[in-house]
């Protein structure tokens, strides 16, 4: 039977929106705790509480300065549950002054699943329930339900559906949906309009008031479940993360952005064909990190972003910095309260007054609590820059106006982010975009461009699969994979298998690769884990048709001490006349776990038959067994190379202060060939170093580096070596280290000398939103410092510390959680390097790879 889109217009709920009631004071059981103000920015006062108000969530004050709050009764509803059986709209008002509610009145209730209110300049209200958005309509004694938009869905989780709402300043109407939990859905605006998707990507939609021009305006979201426009316009979104990819993100909307999470991938967000802050080409990253189950994002007169934290325990407030044509932010948290306060909604008075919501437990399930909390800052200058346009900003809203292909194009080689996705937005609004060949274009930003203007566009690029996968860059190959997986092209599917043979290629792109082969296949997760990455890599090593240089590649992707490669194996790979081989062979010894692996090493190191940077490789293994290997390491240090005796140096490292006279003696001629040689030996020998400037003067600091050039090379033995920088511990570089913190590959693309410097110096000056440090307590009184990981499952999260030592706690353990401002990267780096090392370091990462 067809379905009138305009069925519903005319419904009429009268007599269940009329209960009122008046109260004294507050019967709760028990007073609520008050959160605090960390720094005494406002005053809270607690402005209604259970019964008269239970497991508030969305919130918005009306044209008549009325708080109309949602009250979930439905959410997770237990047997035992007391509460009204459907979900209410309340009015709540404080028409004495006291600061406190003294009257409640039912706006509107007999629905489920209600998830967010919004007022509009009518008077009407603009509800989102999880499958459905409509207006309410003030009649005095009645309200009139107009739908707007319907989701149709077998899913019936309650919050994965419609939620997030703004409303534009052309009274437009913006909405989110989130996963679906994967399943197939279509929405239906008012006017007809459809929309159908699959995948598991959340988005975010726009409608004109009346529910007509249904769109897509951006996706590949989790859970937007906040939505809040800024002065400039601009949208702003709050996303849940994916369980093992924390944290979530604040979002800076992009018309035609894609924020790179799709469900049918897995929930964890760790997928090779997932991103979560543009790890993948043609998707976009956060602005910032944000606390854990973030609810609402709403702009402050104060000139900030508030948002709050649900699990965290915070409300938080974001200040936004202009960076290109989009933002970085700063946040502090402006409120912060124990385990029960829950903030959700957040509703702003014209006056400046903030309401803020609190569900009032940590229980998922409704629960008969809930507060209201009154917030009226001691400030009232704004604190924030006050957003404007700036040049690249309107630069990129241009772009994606722009009917120019040929400035499109140019664009897609900016080297901002936002730049770059504006002009594919641009190029897919053009149909002459379809015509674009291959050979036309010269870089491959601007091969990724034209394909991910291509994918939004919804047109076939099998077109483009042999070339786009043969092509020697490797985000471009990315690229290419991501629209196989993305439009199903199953004719590509040789191709891929054939790339899996013959290609070199980056960890990520064999991930991707090895799942999109699964996905063409009927396996409808493409799920893939280290097990089939190592049997294709096995493959290479083992096959007959591989040669050295591809063994040489294989064993860089491979994971250290995988019980397929015995030490004979790379004994032999070692007498490769491949110095590739060579140099990837002892790499894996020096991170392999088998104490047979020195004596494999010291011979190497040794053999002056070895080119020095397989030498220099070997000696750095040996570091970890110094002093088994001392005299070895002295002699080597007496080397007429130079490399060979730094390297020699820096693993004697170990052995500070613990050298006897003979030893001590050995090095003294070796201290007095150059100034780079006597920093080393006087290091060693505990000897202090010249006086050198404070870590707060990075323009001093900056005059040290400009004494002398820093060498590449030489500054990736010390990002890897692990008795001097030992940056690999925390990060990767082209597939090796770990990745506590950022994968430090492009760095060379983004940030210059002096960038890279100040963020040794000062770490926390800016930290990087994937890798926010927290303070954990749990119930034994146990603290954890460390940066969230992962998520085990629903029920534990890991967390790591600077060392790489991984903690798991059991989440119904936390009593407390603490965001931080610094970074889990130490101060104090500089003083651990030599001044020739620190040259040498930033010389290595700033290269462009």
């Amino acid at each position: 039977m067809p379905i009138n889109p305009f069925a519903t217009q005319s419904r009429v709920f009268a007599s269940l929106c009329l209960s009122c009631c008046f109260f004294g004071p507050f019967a709760s059981a028990d007073t609520p705790e008050f959160p605090v103000s960390p720094d005494g920015a406002v005053k809270i006062s607690l402005f209604a509480a259970e019964p008269d108000i239970m497991t508030p969530i969305g919130a918005t004050v009306d044209t008549k300065g009325r708080l109309l709050v949602i009250e979930s009764n439905t959410h997770f509803r237990t047997k035992t549950y007391q509460g009204p059986p459907t979900d209410r709209i309340l009015i709540l008002e404080d028409t004495h002054g006291t600061g406190k509610a003294d009257k409640v009145t039912t706006y509107f209730e007999g629905m489920k699943y209600l998830m967010n209110v919004v007022a509009d300049r009518d008077g009407s209200v603009v509800v989102s329930s999880r499958n459905e958005i409509f207006r309410l309509l003030d009649k005095g004694d009645h309200r009139v339900k107009i739908s707007l938009a319907d989701l149709n869905t077998t899913a019936d989780y309650p919050h994965n559906g419609l939620h997030g709402l703004a409303i534009a300043p052309d009274g437009s109407i913006y909405f989110g949906m989130g996963e679906n939990l994967n399943a197939a859905w279509d929405l239906l605006g008012a006017d007809g309009t459809k929309i159908a998707g699959e995948n598991g990507s959340g988005g975010i939609y726009h409608m004109d008031a009346k529910g007509g021009g249904l769109t897509r305006i951006a996706h590949g979201f989790w859970n937007p479940f906040g939505l809040g426009f800024d002065p400039a316009g601009t949208l702003w979104a709050v996303d849940n993360d994916p369980d093992g990819r924390p944290p979530c993100r604040l979002i800076d909307v992009a018309p035609g952005g894609d924020y790179g999470f799709q469900f049918r991938y897995g929930r964890t967000g760790l997928h090779p064909l997932q991103a979560w802050d543009a790890e993948l080409p043609g998707t976009l990253g956060m602005v910032a990190g944000v606390g854990e189950a973030p609810c609402a994002v709403q702009w402050d007169r104060h000139n900030v972003l508030l948002v709050s934290s649900w699990r965290d325990h915070e409300l938080q407030q974001y200040t936004l910095i202009p960076h290109g044509a989009s933002y970085t932010a700063t946040v502090k948290a402006l409120l912060r309260g124990g385990e029960h306060f829950r903030p959700v909604g957040i509703a702003i008075a014209n006056d400046g007054v903030v309401y803020l919501t609190d569900w009032g437990s940590r229980s998922y399930q409704v629960n008969g609590l809930g507060r209201i909390w009154k917030l009226t800052f001691t400030n009232v200058a704004p604190t924030g820059e006050i957003l404007l346009i700036n040049q690249a900003r309107r630069r990129e809203q241009k772009l994606r106006e722009s009917k120019d292909s040929s400035e499109l194009i140019a664009a897609l080689d900016d080297n901002d982010p936002a730049i770059q996705q504006a002009a594919e937005h641009g190029l897919s609004q053009l149909a002459q975009s379809e015509k674009i060949e291959w050979n036309s274009l010269a870089t491959p930003r601007e091969h990724i461009g034209l394909l991910a203007a291509l994918l939004e566009r919804g047109t076939n690029t099998e077109r483009f699969m042999t070339d786009a996968l043969k092509d020697p860059d490797d985000r471009v190959r990315q690229m290419a994979v991501r629209c196989i997986t993305e439009q199903g092209l199953k004719g590509s599917r040789d191709e891929l298998s054939q790339m899996l043979q013959s290609q070199a290629m980056s960890p990520r792109l064999l991930g991707m690769t090895i799942a999109a082969v699964n996905l063409l296949n009927g396996d409808p997760s493409a799920k893939i884990d280290s097990s089939q990455i190592n049997k294709v890599l096995l493959d290479r090593m083992n096959a007959s048709t591989s040669n050295d240089q591809m063994k040489a590649i294989a064993l860089h992707m491979l994971q250290a001490g995988h019980p397929h490669l015995p030490l004979d194996q790379i004994g032999t790979l070692l007498q490769s006349p491949e110095p590739s081989l060579q140099l990837e062979a002892v790499r894996y010894l020096n991170v392999d776990s088998d104490p047979a692996r020195f004596a494999m090493l010291a011979q190497v190191a040794e053999d002056s038959k070895h080119t020095v940077s397989v030498r220099t490789e070997a000696i750095i293994g040996l570091s970890d067994d110094a002093a088994a290997y001392a005299d070895l390491l002295l002699q080597l240090a007496c080397n007429s190379d130079t490399a060979v005796s730094e390297e020699a140096l820096r693993s004697l490292k170990p052995l500070t202060t613990k050298l006897n006279k003979s030893q001590q003696g050995q090095l003294e001629p070796v201290g007095k060939r150059s100034p780079t040689d006597a920093d080393l030996v006087h290091r060693l020998l505990g000897q202090p170093p010249a006086e050198r400037p404070p870590e707060t003067d990075t323009a001093a600091w900056q005059k040290v580096l400009d004494r002398a050039p820093g060498n590449p090379e030489a500054g990736r033995r010390i990002f890897f070596h692990p008795a001097a920088g030992g940056c690999y511990k925390c990060h990767m570089i082209e597939g090796r280290g770990h990745v506590i913190g950022p994968d430090l590959t492009m760095i060379g693309h983004s940030q210059g000398a002096e960038h890279v410097l100040e963020s040794i110096l000062d770490p926390s000056k800016e930290v990087a939103p994937l890798f926010t440090l927290w303070t954990i307590t749990v119930k034994s009184g146990q603290r954890v410092d460390g940066m969230l990981l992962r998520r085990d499952g629903q029920s534990n999260e890991i967390y790591v510390d600077a060392t790489g030592q991984e903690t798991k706690v059991k989440e119904t353990d936390v009593v407390d959680r603490k965001m931080h401002t610094e970074s889990l990267m130490p101060t104090g780096l500089v003083q651990a390097l030599t001044d020739q090392e620190l040259r040498d370091l930033i010389a290595f990462l700033i290269q462009k790879r």
